[in-house]
């Protein structure tokens, strides 16, 4: 089975890691906390990136960790 994150974190975007401020490492962070084997098996492709954003979001707005 293809690893999801494999492909949303090699996006175009992320080839500048020098320029990045605090809040684009604050949510790529996140993200690595959503990228478990549980959250690979349990949802779909579209249904998967639908979650991802939904807890990256979630997270963002009320700043848990």
């Amino acid at each position: 089975m293809q690893n999801f994150s494999e492909a949303t974190a090699k996006s175009k975007g992320m080839d500048h890691t020098k320029s990045e401020n605090g809040l684009q490492k604050l949510a790529e962070y996140y993200q690595s906390l959503f990228d478990i084997e549980e959250n690979f098996n349990y949802y779909s492709r579209n249904e998967y990136q639908n979650a991802k954003r939904k807890f990256v979001k979630y997270l963002m707005n009320n700043r848990v960790l």
